[in-house]
């Protein structure tokens, strides 16, 4: 009984205050460290001066999506590219009434339905979060007043759409020329992220390979 009602003599308010103060510091480290990740990426194409940086944390907008949400739907405009902080995205098309998945997103890369964005179009692809996704938003009308403000961010937009190009292109080239066994192997090599993170179900179709393919391979590589 003593214990209780020492409990409830004491103030706990000043004791909250000091947690709720302690919290919204960590937050804004977070957010802090979010921009800082963005910029580390960016410098790795274009080397921003600081008031070009500047409008990192002006124009890019913290956003979350839950595991199995949408960041682009078929048949809408997608309005806006997100840098990825923590998460993984699938980029997939609808054929013949079955899903086929073309790409996967981490963390570190930007991400967006890329021929609608460029163009203001109609998506022909859907994006969805594989795992609970926070990102860095950028809206396309944002972005094209950075493009008529900065030299260097013009340039540094094309640098980022040509490297992603030449990625598409890689992927391409191996769906037409490597082996089931080859892709797979690649994969292992250049981006084991797919292979530890992302549904089996989803790695045989990014692949263009059968779930029973998959396993066969699988197996043999195991073997070996």
């Amino acid at each position: 009984m003593r214990v209780l009602r020492t409990l409830h003599e004491f103030d706990f308010q000043p004791f909250c205050s000091k947690i709720f103060l302690l919290i919204s510091y960590l937050n804004l480290w977070r957010q802090e460290n979010m921009y800082e990740q963005l910029r580390v990426y960016l410098d790795s194409f274009v080397k921003l001066d600081d008031e070009a940086a500047l409008e990192i944390e002006k124009k890019f907008v913290k956003k979350k999506f839950p595991k199995g949400s949408f960041l682009a739907h078929e048949g809408e405009i997608t309005r806006e590219v997100h840098f990825i902080i923590k998460g993984c995205c699938r980029f997939y098309h609808v054929k013949d009434g079955r899903t086929v998945t073309h790409w996967f997103s981490f963390e570190d890369t930007f991400t967006t339905s890329l021929r609608s964005f460029t163009t203001q179009t109609p998506s022909v692809e859907y994006i969805q979060a594989v795992e609970n996704c926070t990102v860095l938003s950028l809206q396309y009308e944002e972005l094209s007043k950075l493009y008529e403000q900065y030299q260097q961010w013009e340039r540094l937009g094309r640098l980022v759409m040509e490297d992603f190009g030449r990625q598409m292109l890689d992927r391409l080239t191996a769906l037409q020329t490597l082996t089931a066994k080859q892709r797979y192997i690649m994969l292992l090599q250049c981006e084991p992220r797919i292979i530890q993170r992302i549904p089996l179900n989803l790695v045989s179709s990014y692949l263009g390979i059968t779930g029973e393919t998959l396993s066969r391979v699988r197996s043999e590589i195991r073997i070996s």
